[in-house]
């Protein structure tokens, strides 16, 4: 039984509508019912038109993706698989043949293009991080933020470490800070002219690289770093690291002067630096050597001191100690005194012309050779 009804269509309609009129050699009644058709289909296998649509639109990417498993270029991994992944890579650089596998540089002049492009890949890929970029000029930006939201942590840091190393590469911009939040990662990047393009940039090592160099030195030295970890296991890291040339100096019985070794680990040298930097650097360096058990400093202003905590007994070895950090803080130049207490030695520094205040110090001396130190 035919039925007869007007119905109004807007041109937009019209429109969408004209591959099935061309195919109906221009009959409406024709298209309107193998539009029925198609709505009846979509609506067997799934719970809304808007679901439908939704599942059409997607299905181009995903036989894309289905073709490139079939030919070997990609390849199926289960999720929790590749979490694992992704977490314990973390802190290890990607090389450049990997970012460019997946970020072609060659298809994308502009900042608006990265983010784009870059959408269209979690989309192919079925990464669900939804990517955007804001920057004041998207051809040569001094800085810009990225933000990556939804996914889990771990892939949102594998795919910002990808995009880090693009944007080094070719806009010359470094990681400046990293906010991590449960569903979103936060970039600020900053334009860094003073490293070439073929370096790492240090803000890129710094956030994501900062286990390369030691995974590198695993790789390579396998077997001894193995067997020294098991030993510093096993001794419960009751152990001293120590330069060979300041072990035969000890053992000869004589204090070596470890202020080069420091000046190599920093890249500076001593009498250059600013004290509060010089202090955190030989709180970080001694902490690792395990040679004391503890190291405390103050940064204020004016009166910077160190406060090393150590577990010796012998009265030689303590004042041999005092003497081998000392020759440290000498060629730093800033006027120090220091007190020797039975597990503890404190060295606290002053202005030139400024007596120390030795109000809650006892037997205090200054330091003007490195023989000369206090014990309580």
């Amino acid at each position: 039984m035919l039925i007869r009804k007007n119905i109004s269509l807007d041109d937009k309609y019209l429109k969408k509508l004209q591959p099935l009129l061309d195919a109906n050699d221009g009959n409406l009644s024709a298209a309107v019912r193998d539009t029925i058709e198609i709505a009846d289909t979509a609506l067997t296998y799934h719970k809304s038109i808007d679901e439908a649509i939704k599942f059409l639109k997607e299905t181009p990417a995903k036989e894309e993706l289905n073709d490139t498993i079939k030919n070997g270029e990609n390849t199926i991994i289960n999720r929790t698989m590749l979490e694992w992944l992704f977490r314990y890579t973390k802190g290890r650089l990607t090389e450049e043949e990997l970012v460019n596998e997946l970020i072609n540089p060659f298809e994308i002049s502009d900042m608006k293009e990265l983010e784009d492009y870059l959408n269209q890949i979690s989309k192919n890929y079925q990464w669900t991080i939804r990517t955007s970029i804001k920057c004041e000029d998207i051809h040569n930006p001094d800085s810009a933020l990225l933000l990556l939201s939804n996914s889990t942590i771990n892939s949102r840091e594998f795919f910002a470490q990808l995009i880090a190393h693009f944007l080094a590469r070719w806009k010359q911009l470094d990681v400046e800070h990293i906010f991590r939040r449960a569903n979103s990662t936060q970039i600020s990047f900053k334009k860094n002219l003073s490293v070439s393009r073929n370096e790492t940039m240090p803000g890129i090592r710094k956030h994501f690289g900062y286990l390369d160099i030691i995974c590198r030195e695993l790789d390579d030295n396998t077997e001894f770093w193995t067997q020294l970890m098991y030993t510093y296991n096993v001794e419960r890291y009751n152990l001293v690291t120590l330069h060979r040339n300041q072990f035969e100096t000890f053992a000869a019985g004589e204090v070596p002067n470890p202020t080069k070794i420091l000046e190599r680990l920093c890249k500076q040298s001593v009498n250059e630096m600013a004290l509060p930097d010089l202090l955190m650097y030989f709180r970080k360096m001694y902490l690792a050597t395990q040679l004391v058990k503890n190291i405390e400093i103050g940064l204020k202003p004016g009166n910077e001191s160190v406060t090393i905590f150590h577990d010796f007994k012998n009265e030689r070895v303590i004042n041999n100690l005092v003497e081998y950090f000392s020759n440290i803080f000498m060629e730093q130049g800033t006027p120090f005194v220091t007190i020797s207490y039975s597990s503890m030695i404190v060295f606290r520094f002053y202005k030139e012309h400024e007596p120390a205040d030795s109000s809650d110090l006892t037997e205090m001396e200054e330091f003007k050779e490195p023989d000369f130190f206090s014990k309580e």
